[in-house]
């Protein structure tokens, strides 16, 4: 019977395991998304209408993922106070959960939106084909990622399960 109760929590604890990689990896999925529509958002506020930094920050924060809102939000409470927005930008951006190639990229955009109109449109440009281009890869490998996942976690469960009986 303790055998039994044993090899039911090892194999809780494998599918756990399986269940949070499979939700971090569809977190960073939307953390990209999210923060590329955003970005192709901005691009457009800035063309068409000008919209100042501080106005379009509020507005790329509403309706977004807590990660995305909060970067938009915090930039924009700097901006508010007076101060300039890279540090808390720089910050933020540092707890994403996007590769280090993805946060490299955000990080450049923030001193490009200070600038005019045309160096701004680039910087969001790139950033958000550099984000487009992560996420296009996550999605081509998600597959692969999955089985590999599955089959690494389930082996040892059942590799455990039967040391244990």
């Amino acid at each position: 019977m303790i055998k039994l109760v044993g090899s039911l929590c090892v194999l809780f604890a494998g599918g756990s395991v399986w269940w949070l990689q499979h939700q971090e990896q569809r977190r960073r999925r939307q953390v990209l998304a999210e923060l590329a529509s955003t970005l192709e958002r901005m691009e457009t506020a800035i063309r068409l209408n000008r919209t100042p930094l501080l106005p379009l920050f509020r507005q790329a924060a509403r309706g977004r993922c807590h990660e995305v809102s909060q970067l938009f939000e915090r930039s924009a409470a700097a901006l508010a106070a007076g101060r300039s927005p890279e540090i808390v930008w720089c910050q933020t951006v540092s707890c994403l959960p996007v590769s280090e190639t993805d946060k490299r990229a955000l990080s450049e955009l923030v001193n490009a939106l200070q600038g005019d109109e045309t160096s701004a449109c680039k910087g969001i440009s790139l950033a958000r084909k550099e984000l487009q281009n992560s996420l296009s890869q996550l999605e081509e490998q998600r597959p692969d990622e999955e089985k590999r996942t599955a089959a690494l976690c389930f082996s040892a469960v059942a590799l455990l399960v039967i040391l244990l009986i």
